[in-house]
């Protein structure tokens, strides 16, 4: 047995050792083979070998687990290996953890700006499929200002994608390279290495080291370092890794070009070049983009990043970067942002078709001095002013400033919910077994929009409908299951819910409560009185020890049944049911709707056989504080019962006249016939309960 548990600690440490040393390069790594044994026959054997070849990943002491998650810290080690990350942002001071080998790439994807904080991230854990998407889209540049976002309908765990994360994932999805697996993109998963592999070598599936060759490439490339590229066709798409500072395009043909420079320095588009989408997203480097005659960048998308771009007769220009500074010169079809804080400058002179600043869009400034056919504010906190003029502009928010002239304004702020109210009718107190009938209703509201509507009762659903405004909401006819435990008061609610055309929630709610009579409690024991009267025998029922009586007992519900069922009386406000069977005596105290309600419950031990106690209705008589002292014991104190007799209830027994306990024993049949109890609780009764008291012995 040690042997084996001392095999598994091992062969965890082992793989976790190499699950660090696969991601180190080839000169890097203590011990690397180009024989793994557990990728042999594996699903991704040839992308894992390509890995290794391709300095992305090494092995370690033959294997490579391909099927254990990878870490958040490995996926960005494999992100800066493939990209050439060399500069490192400065993240000393920041307090987070992660492994000595991985700190250094960390600091890597800071500053190519796959990471806005380190501080809250765990860096050793398996990183989810979600998470992995978002990173490689942002990594290639992949993410489109505005994809088809229904594209996502078609996976049944799309609502589990985070807000922030829905644009990237629906951009590797629109474009490919995410297809899902049985309707499910298995969204909160962890991706495993040789997953993450497989998608980047779906996005990249060969790095070039310059001069690159002309020809066609159909699957996509990675440059390394500058690069004049002439007579080439990338019919997937070309990245430009963090190396590169000059590049030069003639006669290309490229369906999508990313450059992940640090630093660009210039950009040349010549001759006979194509260039379907040219993604920028340089961490510096002020560039102007400029298409030769007889050439075409048909997409600009300017991403994470700095430095200044402007961009000269391109025709779509799409943003998705944060705080970046485009320009805007010649002529543009359209103009489209999804980023934040982003300041698009139109010159004097220059025009586009439309500019667009969509509803995820926060925080953005227009700066208008050339002419504009129509703009789209849609985006939160949204500025457009300058001295240009835009032919339409339209509105779907309230909040958008606007200084800059006009030909027509469209006011398309779908306001839905947000001037309107909604209140409850229903009757302030509900008579026993009534059906509760309530009515709401809605004000200021434009009429024909479509809600969803919600009638709740202490916060859960009852009734859910969608209503249009102007139109009677539906009422609300409820019947209470009533039980001893039906509350006296609920809150009933009335939810009218909106999603707006940019698709925001809006959400309004009234509240009233309503008190809810109740059968009384001798009613629903009434109910329960057969089947307890049949559960209640005489005689006790255990093995003769504490123990048993500790672990058996009737429930407090069915001993005020029973006490209630059996009709007893008591002159004072208090009745006491001694229980032979469980070795319980139980308080009774009489309610406001004169039910007997159990107050207290003790475990005691009554006559021994030969000397049983026996059943009786009898009463209180009187009470001894000094209680009996004896030659042979004491106890005290004492409440006796049965006129006439020595029956009471006293403490165990001492020896006499001393605090030394002589007989502790108790929880089953042991007395002389007196009611034997714990110190505590015999006092409880002397000094709580009146002479007079009924007791029940049973």
């Amino acid at each position: 047995m040690y042997k084996c548990a001392g095999e598994r600690i091992c062969k965890f440490i082992i793989s976790m050792m190499i699950a660090s040393l696969m991601l180190l390069t080839c000169t890097e790594s203590l011990a690397v083979s180009d024989d793994f044994a557990d990728i042999s026959g594996h699903w991704a054997e040839e992308t894992l070998r390509l890995a290794v070849a391709d300095n992305l990943i090494a092995g370690g002491y033959g294997l490579m687990f391909p099927d254990d998650g990878i870490s958040v810290a490995q996926a960005l080690v494999v992100i800066c290996r493939a990209l050439g990350a060399e500069t490192e942002a400065d993240i000393t001071g920041i307090a987070f953890t992660c492994d000595d080998l991985y700190y250094d790439y960390i600091a890597k994807a800071v500053h190519l700006g796959l990471l806005t904080t380190v501080s809250m991230v765990n860096f050793d854990a398996p990183i989810s499929r979600q998470d992995a998407f978002f990173l490689l889209a942002e990594a290639f540049s992949l993410v489109e200002a505005n994809p088809d976002m229904s594209l996502l309908n078609q996976y049944s765990d799309s609502r589990l994608i985070a807000p922030a994360k829905r644009q990237a994932v629906a951009s590797l999805v629109s474009q490919g390279f995410v297809v899902g697996y049985e309707g499910r993109l298995k969204i909160s998963e962890d991706i495993t290495r040789a997953e993450f592999l497989t998608l980047i070598y779906k996005i990249v599936g060969e790095y070039i080291t310059h001069p690159v060759s002309s020809g066609e490439y159909e699957h996509g490339v990675v440059l390394r370092d500058s690069a004049q590229v002439s007579g080439a066709g990338f019919l997937s798409g070309a990245w430009f890794d963090c190396k590169a500072t000059d590049i030069g395009f003639n006669g290309v043909y490229a369906e999508n070009v990313a450059i992940r420079s640090h630093n660009i320095e210039s950009l040349a588009i010549g001759g006979s070049t194509h260039i379907k989408r040219l993604a920028i997203a340089a961490q510096s480097g002020d560039i102007s983009i400029e298409t030769a005659e007889g050439s075409i960048v048909d997409t600009l998308a300017v991403g994470r990043g700095g430095g200044e771009i402007t961009a000269k007769g391109i025709a779509v220009i799409e943003v998705t970067g944060n705080d970046r500074v485009v320009i805007v010169e010649g002529r543009a079809e359209r103009i489209t942002v999804s980023g934040q804080n982003n300041t698009i400058i139109v010159p004097a002179g220059s025009q586009a078709g439309r500019i667009e600043f969509l509803a995820n869009a926060t925080g953005n400034r227009a700066q208008i001095e050339g002419n504009i056919g129509e703009a789209a504010m849609a985006g939160v906190g949204s500025v457009v002013g300058g001295g240009g003029y835009i032919d339409t502009l339209i509105l779907f928010r309230s909040d958008t400033e606007i200084s800059v002239r006009y030909g027509s304004m469209l006011d398309a702020v779908d306001r839905g919910l947000s001037e309107a109210s909604v209140s409850i009718d229903l009757p302030e107190f509900l008579p026993v077994e009534c059906a509760l009938i309530a009515t709401a209703v809605l004000e200021n509201t434009d009429p024909g929009i479509v809600c969803g509507f919600t009638w709740h009762i202490d916060r859960e659903p009852v009734l859910e409908a969608e209503i249009t405004t102007g139109e009677a909401l539906p009422a609300l006819a409820h019947a209470f299951d009533y039980s001893p435990d039906l509350p006296g008061r609920v809150v009933v609610g009335a939810t009218v819910s909106y999603v707006t055309a940019l698709g925001e929630q809006q959400e309004i709610t009234a509240q009233r409560v309503i008190t809810l009579e109740n059968h009384n409690r001798r009613y629903w024991m009434n109910l329960d009185a057969q089947e307890t009267l049949e559960k209640v025998t005489f005689g006790y029922l255990g093995n003769y020890t504490l123990d048993w009586a500790l672990a058996n007992d009737l429930d407090d519900y069915e001993k005020e049944v029973w006490i209630n069922a059996k009709g007893y009386e008591s002159a004072t406000e208090y009745l006491i049911w001694v229980n032979l069977a469980y070795q319980r005596v139980n308080i009774f105290e009489i309610s406001e709707d004169g039910a007997w309600e159990l107050i207290r419950s003790f475990i005691v031990g009554t006559g021994a056989s030969g000397s049983g106690t026996p059943a009786m209705v009898t009463t209180i008589t009187y009470r001894q504080q000094n209680g009996w002292n004896t030659p042979s014991y004491s106890c005290r104190p004492v409440v006796r019962f049965r006129p006439g007799s020595g029956y009471a209830f006293h403490s165990r027994l001492y020896y006499p006249y001393s605090t030394n306990l002589q007989d502790a024993r108790i929880g089953f049949p042991v007395s002389h016939g007196c009611i034997r109890m714990y110190d505590e609780d015999i006092w409880y009764i002397f000094n709580n309960i009146p002479d007079g008291t009924t007791v029940v012995v049973y």
